[in-house]
Parts: structure tokens; C-alpha cells; sequence
């Protein structure tokens, strides 16, 4: 039976008594993982929440979610006395506090100080290598306990990474969507794939001016509503349904076209994953929602074509379209999709208007 697996969050600008209330229950003494950035710009007000806890570890998470970071804090011996974890910041920092909570078996808390992903609810945590090269996907006994979102921190943060994680975002509809087709799902895949039209709609219609407010520093409605589309409804959707059903051709071209090793150096996770969206949408021949992706990549500048990911038109894409086939998340796609198709529908991309 599956028991407690939507995310809890609150998000606002006052979040204090909310936080001392839901980590009571858990005990006194705290240890805090964060990135730099992601503290400078809410540890002042998270650590004045926490005025009447013992804070007993304060230190940044590192520079990647890998195991020597991991193994690092997962050792600590003034963590190990901790009831509960606090991680903050963006998704690696978050992806490193829940693994040392889940091998320490310590209650995890979340400050998302950043909307790129849904690290900050989910049971998954995406580690890398030292160098910054993934590794393998880390699956948790338990997703946070729950999760705190200030929107002021997320639009004082850099907008590139609202930008991508609208691009992911989207992409989380768009797969599930497509890797359930023909399926009969049980009732959480059922919920999850309902909750996903959360991750495209408001995106499609509200997301250009999000982002415009999110570039003036402005916490608007349609921020917000971005937002809780970018952590909690792809967190829902990661959370309710099969993994089967939790990426395909998106994220599996995305994996294909990082094996060009600079590519994640100049381009965003998200980022290059809205391109997968919108050659995913071709290949299923869906070109009403072709026209719509596109044209709302066009207006924020998301990738609609070769060179915007720094590639030539001409580019034969060898390499990534074998890493592409072979990656597992294709291995539950309503149909076979050969690297001819994938290499032919972006030559088609290419001249798409």
C-alpha cells in the first residue's frame, strides 16, 4: 500500500512559525547542509526561525551531489548527533541532504532557494561524479518530510534557473503522457498523470510573464503559480506514479547530447530537456502541442533548434543519438523509436517555423 506520497510544502514569504512547527514533532537538535549562495540569501531568517533548536552541524554541502560529499557528512560524527536535517538551496545540495538523511535514517527538511527542479520533494536524488558527470539516480526509503519555499529568495535568485525549470517542467507532462499511452495504470499512475497537465498549462499560459516578473524581481501571482508547477507538480507527478512513466524521449535525448562533455558546462538541465519536448512531440506527431511548445520557447528563448544547444545544423549527432537509444528511459515507450527517427526528426526540427 502507498501511504503519504504528495509533498508537503508551504510556500510564502512567512514561513518561520510554520518551520518551528512541523520539525518539533522531530526533536531539538539540527544539522544544516546548504549551498553558499542559497544561505547568504535565507540563512539569516532560517537561523533566526531556528533560535530555539541546537543547531550541532552547519556547513556547505560541497560543489556536486556525488559520494565523496556524501560519505564526507553521511561520517560526520557532530551530524550523526542530529535529529533531523535541514538541506537548503538548489538541487544538488538538496539531492546531498536526503541521501545522508536516508543512509543515516534522519528525518530530511527541504528550502528550495531556486525553481529548477523538484529535488526539493521528491524520493530520487540525481548524483553525479567528482567532475560533474551523472552517475546514477539514488532512490530514497522516504521523500522530505516537507518543504519550505520563500518566493522572494527564488526571485532574487539567478533567473537562468526559473528559465530551465520550465523547460523540465513541461517535459515531465509530455513524457508521462506519452510512456503511459495504451497502458492501463493503477490508481496512483492514474493521479500522477492528472496532476501533470499542472506542469504544462500554467506554464504555457502564464509563464512568459512569470519570468518577466521573475527578471524585475517582482513576486507576482503568476511566479508563484509557476512556481508550485516547477517543485510541487512535478513532484506529485515523480512521487505518484510508476518510474516507468516518469520520463522518456525528452530526457533520454537529453542524456544522449551530454556526452558531448561541454554541453551541461554551457547549457542547463532544463534547458537542453525542452528541446528533447519539442523533438518528442514531432516523432509522436503531435503538432498542435508542437506549435504551442515552440512558439512559448521562442518567446522566453528556450532551445528550438541545433544551434541554440551550441551544434551544427550539419552535425551528424553519431554519438548522441547511440548514448540516446541505449538510455533506459525509453525502455517503456508506447512504440520502438530507432535512432533513423530520432536523427530524421530533428533534421525536421531544423526547419520547423
Amino acid at each position: 500500500m502507498i501511504q503519504n506520497y504528495l509533498p508537503r510544502y508551504t510556500l510564502g514569504v512567512d514561513y518561520e512559525d510554520k518551520l518551528k512547527e512541523v520539525i518539533a514533532p522531530y526533536g531539538k537538535k539540527v544539522a544544516l547542509l546548504y549551498g553558499e549562495k542559497a544561505f547568504a540569501a535565507a540563512g539569516v531568517k532560517i537561523m533566526d526561525a531556528l533560535k530555539d533548536y541546537e543547531i550541532v552541524f552547519s556547513q556547505v554541502y560541497g560543489k556536486e551531489a556525488s559520494y565523496t560529499n556524501i560519505n564526507k557528512w553521511k561520517d560526520d560524527e557532530e551530524l550523526k548527533k542530529a535529529d533531523l536535517l535541514i538541506g537548503i538551496g538548489g538541487g544538488k545540495a538538496l539531492d546531498v541532504t536526503k541521501v545522508v538523511g536516508d543512509i543515516l535514517n534522519k528525518p530530511v527538511f527541504t528550502f528550495a532557494s531556486i525553481a529548477s527542479t523538484c529535488a526539493a520533494v521528491t524520493k530520487i536524488s540525481i548524483l553525479h561524479n567528482d567532475d560533474g558527470s551523472f552517475k546514477e539516480i539514488y532512490r530514497l526509503k522516504s521523500a522530505p518530510v516537507h518543504c519550505f519555499i520563500d518566493p522572494e529568495v527564488i526571485v532574487n535568485a539567478p533567473a537562468r534557473y526559473f528559465w530551465a525549470g520550465m523547460g523540465d517542467t513541461m517535459a515531465k507532462h509530455v513524457e508521462c503522457v506519452f510512456s503511459a499511452k495504451n497502458d492501463v495504470l493503477d490508481f496512483e499512475s492514474e493521479f500522477g498523470r492528472t496532476v501533470s497537465i499542472l506542469c504544462y498549462e500554467p506554464i504555457l499560459e502564464k509563464g512568459e510573464k512569470a519570468y518577466e516578473d521573475l527578471n524585475a524581481h517582482h513576486v507576482s501571482k503568476e511566479v508563484e503559480d509557476v512556481i508550485k508547477s516547477i517543485i510541487i507538480a512535478t513532484g506529485t507527478v515523480s512521487l505518484s506514479v510508476d518510474p516507468a512513466y516518469n520520463s522518456a524521449l525528452a530526457h533520454a535525448l537529453y542524456y544522449g547530447l551530454t556526452v558531448r562533455e561541454w554541453m551541461e558546462r554551457q547549457h542547463l538541465h532544463g534547458e537542453i530537456v525542452s528541446y528533447g519536448t519539442l523533438v518528442q512531440l514531432l516523432i509522436d506527431k503531435q503538432y498542435e502541442e508542437l506549435r504551442r511548445v515552440y512558439d512559448f520557447n521562442k518567446k522566453v528563448g528556450l532551445p528550438v533548434c541545433l544551434k541554440d544547444l551550441d551544434l551544427e545544423k550539419d552535425d551528424p549527432l553519431d554519438d548522441v543519438l547511440e548514448a540516446t537509444i541505449i538510455n533506459p528511459e525509453l525502455d517503456h515507450i508506447p512504440y520502438p523509436i530507432s535512432k533513423q527517427m530520432v536523427y530524421d526528426t530533428i533534421r525536421e526540427l531544423e526547419d520547423y517555423e
